[in-house]
């Protein structure tokens, strides 16, 4: 009896292109699962255990998703390594399946992962930003310190000739 370690739900992963990544889930005993559009709607722990039944078809999802389900720690560290390594096609998103998510539907996911990308690309934004400002402000200082050191050296120069004589200092 073959035992399986976990499953994949795989959304727009169908073709040719991706022989390879099926072939790396099957030697590593992932259940795949293609979604069809017409689940779409059922929830997440449905799609996993292949239970449901399919709704009105939908329009599929543009992006590609891969939903990892039931995986411990170490084999979903393993998969993400073989699939970076192995040269598959860019898969959109990636995901676990949560006790948070596991009622959801693909819509939702996909909203949600779709959110998140935003964040994040938006958060990377604002860095970047305070690091571009960050940089300016150190190429400003400089000046700005060289300003000031010519003050003090003004400062601390001799008073120009006023053409009076000095008088010696006493002793």
């Amino acid at each position: 009896m073959r035992i399986n370690a976990g499953t994949v739900l795989l959304y727009n992963c169908s073709g040719p292109e991706f022989s390879k990544m099926r072939q790396i889930f099957a030697m590593l005993r992932l259940r795949m699962r293609p979604v069809a559009p017409d689940r779409y709607r059922l929830p997440l722990k449905d799609l996993a255990a292949g239970k449901g039944e399919a709704g009105a078809m939908e329009e599929p999802f543009p992006e590609r998703v891969l939903v990892f389900c039931n995986l411990n720690d170490a084999l979903l560290n393993q998969v993400l390594e073989v699939v970076r390594v192995a040269g598959l096609p860019d898969i959109d998103f990636k995901a676990v399946m949560t006790e948070t998510n596991r009622e959801w539907d693909s819509y939702r996911l996909l909203e949600h992962l779709r959110e998140e990308r935003e964040a994040i690309r938006a958060a990377k934004e604002r860095k970047a930003a305070e690091e571009q400002a960050a940089r300016e402000e150190q190429e400003d200082a400089p000046e700005q310190g060289t300003a000031r050191e010519e003050a003090q050296d003004q400062a601390d120069a001799p008073a120009p000739d006023s053409g009076e004589p000095e008088e010696p200092a006493d002793s």
